[in-house]
This record gives C-alpha cells, structure tokens and sequence, in this order.
C-alpha cells in the first residue's frame, strides 16, 4: 500500500517521469515514485503558505510534535527556517527508522509515501543532504523573485532540482563517480525547461527566473513580461533559452554510459527524450508560451522512444545522437 500511494503521487504530478519509469524493475520503480513522491511533500511542507491551508502532505511533515529533545533545534523566529529545521528533524527520524507513524490501516497518502521513502531512502542509502538540499531549494524561491544572472539561476537549478536527481542516481545506480555531476546537470536542464514552460504563470506570482541580464541584451522589459507580450525580441530570447536548455540535455546525456543496464538507463534516457520534447513544443508554438503551456502530450511521447533507445544504447565516447527540434530535422531531410 505505501509504494502504491507513490507511484499515485507520481503518476499524478510528474507524468513525465511516471512514463519513464515504466523502464525500471520492480523495485527500483517503487524505490523512484517513493522519492518522487517525497520531493514533492518537501515543497508543500515548506510552502504552504499557514496552517489553516495546509494540506495533508504538509501536516504529515510539519505537524507533528516536536521531541523534547529536538525542539530548540532553530533559534529563528521566521517561519521558513522554523519549517526546514522541523524537516532536519524527520529526516533524522526517517532514516533511524524511528518516525512514529499511525497503524498501517489508518495511515493517509502521505503517511504511506513516508513510510516508502523511509524504506526506500535506508535500501538505496540515499544522502540525507540531497532533500536538506531541496528544502532550502524551496526556501530560496519563496524568497528570491529575480535572478540577475544565468550563473545564479543555474546555481540555483543544480542545487535544488540537481539535488533531486541525485537522489534518484542512487537509486538508478551509476557505475562512475562523474555520473552523479551528470545527473545535476539533468536536474538544471529539466529544471530550467519548467521554467520556460511556466512563465505565465511565475509571472502572475511576481516571480520572474529569465535573467535579467538576457532581458537587457535581448531588449524585452519585465513589463513585456507581466503583460505577455509576443514579439521578436521575446521569440529571440525564448530562442536562446531553448539552446541553453538544449546544451544541458547534452551534457547530462553524456553521463547515461554510466546507468546501470537493468532498465535504468533506459528510464534516465526516456526521461532525457521527453524533457527535451518539451523544448521543441515551445518551438512549434512559436515560443508563445502565454497562450497555452507547452505540452508532450499523447502519440508525441512515444515517437520520443526511438531516441531514447539511441541514447541507452550509446557507449561511452561515442557521439550522442543529434537532439534537433522536429521541424528542423524535417527541413534537413528535406534538403
């Protein structure tokens, strides 16, 4: 029951992943849609905006009494460090095996999907860091509403979104060291493509993670941002953003050599295929990401296989298969 109610979370918010997933064996499959799943209460725990709104994946982490011993474990009165401090504090008991949980039969969702990551996180020996790592993650984005450079908005993506898939290298399984660089690498490219995907809707929320310095050098001002405006200078920064977004695939690509070969690398190259999808749907859109959200929806996820299967099947130094949007892979062919 507590790996079924992940793999419902999962199937749920991260489609893209539920899908690749399917590629992993039995255990490694729940062992991922636990950790998913447990990312995800991360952010609700730490932003749910008051206690009244909280929803049940929040409480089970944050309502919960604090042991005697831990309760003096932040000395800050504000409400973000009290909430990161609180989730040090269950992590430490998730991974002593010590969190108190009710009776299997009158668990919710989310007290299922801690027991799983609870399992999954001690079988897999995933680093606690990693969703200490997150949590700040989180913390920083309720509190930053700009990025003045690529350089501090790519920090930002590796260290909150690279930590995630860190954790599931772990549970993948890598056979080098340098596999685990390429995996953050995935995590700021799936990362910065859910960005460019959603800038209706960060910029309705008063955040806006397009550098600003991209903004200048393309000459598109926040307030084109805020009122939507679609022109060239928006297509040609959305343009550079799509090629940036592109060259972290590539070097994430490069580390999948290095996958275990039980299904795992498949699933890491699926996930590869269908995130960068993503990128030439923003294209075919015109880069009008304000109409409607850019979606691999349907037949178009599966003609991503093919690719994904080329990419599992590379060996280490030879050269990765060409990630080109749709419409210019037809133009070539063409010619």
């Amino acid at each position: 029951m507590a790996f079924r109610a992940a793999r419902d979370v999962c199937r749920r918010y991260g489609k893209n992943f539920y899908f690749a997933s399917a590629f992993l064996p039995r255990g490694k499959r729940d062992a991922a849609h636990a950790v998913f799943a447990f990312c995800r209460m991360i952010r609700e725990a730490i932003d749910a905006p008051g206690d009244a709104q909280d929803d049940a994946g929040a409480s089970a982490l944050r309502h919960r009494p604090l042991s005697a011993t831990g309760g003096g474990a932040c000395c800050s009165s504000h409400p973000l460090d009290q909430r990161v401090a609180l989730l040090r504090e269950r992590l430490d008991e998730l991974y002593a095996g010590t969190l108190e949980l009710p009776a299997a039969s009158s668990r919710s969702v989310p007290h299922h999907v801690l027991h799983a990551f609870g399992l999954a996180a001690r079988r897999y020996q995933i680093p606690r860091q990693h969703f200490v790592d997150i949590a700040e993650g989180v913390r920083r984005d309720l509190l930053v509403r700009r990025y003045a450079t690529w350089a501090s908005l790519e920090r930002h993506c590796r260290q909150s979104a690279g930590a995630a898939a860190s954790a599931l290298a772990c549970v993948l399984g890598v056979t080098n060291s340098d596999a685990t660089e390429h995996a953050v690498t995935l995590g700021a490219a799936v990362a910065l493509t859910r960005l460019l995907k959603g800038v209706k809707h960060d910029c309705a929320g008063g955040r806006i993670y397009l550098p600003l310095e991209d903004l200048a050098a393309f000459r598109y001002s926040e307030r084109d941002l805020a009122e939507g405006v679609v022109d060239d200078s928006f297509r040609r920064l959305m343009r550079f953003q799509v090629a940036r977004a592109r060259r972290l695939y590539r070097e994430a690509a490069e580390g999948l050599c290095w996958v275990a070969g039980d299904g795992s690398r498949l699933a890491a190259a699926t996930m590869i295929a269908l995130s960068s999808g993503t990128l030439d749907v923003i294209e075919r859109q015109g880069y009008d990401v304000f109409r409607r959200p850019p979606e691999l929806l349907g037949a178009r996820k599966f003609g991503r296989l093919p690719l994904a299967w080329r990419l599992a099947r590379r060996r280490p130094n030879a050269p990765l298969p060409a990630f080109l949007p749709m419409k210019t892979a037809h133009v070539r062919a063409a010619r």
